[in-house]
């Protein structure tokens, strides 16, 4: 009996940390390290953490100071905010600054 309201807990706190991000929206930062299509771009978060990041005709491109940007504009080296769909999968908007300079 013991095992069985042991087990049943378990299963009870893994089911309920598995939807606890669930709707909710992240939004990352960081600097571009590769484009790999016109789609995908990878990241190296400000947590040290490499992300790719999927995007859609529906993402939105915003230079750092709010006016509109064009994707084609993403350089390796720019500095991006992503904000990431409810869904997790796809960017909803991404930020980017200048790419950075060569030294």
């Amino acid at each position: 009996m013991k095992k069985l309201i042991a087990v049943s807990i378990l299963l009870l706190l893994a089911s309920t940390a598995a939807f606890a991000h669930a709707g909710h929206a992240h939004t990352y930062m960081g600097t571009v390290t590769m484009l790999h299509s016109k789609t995908e771009f990878m990241m190296k978060t400000t947590a040290g953490k490499n992300l790719t990041i999927a995007t859609t005709p529906k993402t939105s491109w915003l230079h750092s100071d709010g006016h509109a940007a064009k994707q084609s504009e993403l350089a390796v080296g720019s500095r991006v905010v992503v904000k990431m769909n409810a869904n997790a999968k796809t960017a909803a908007s991404v930020k980017m600054s200048a790419a950075a300079k060569k030294k």
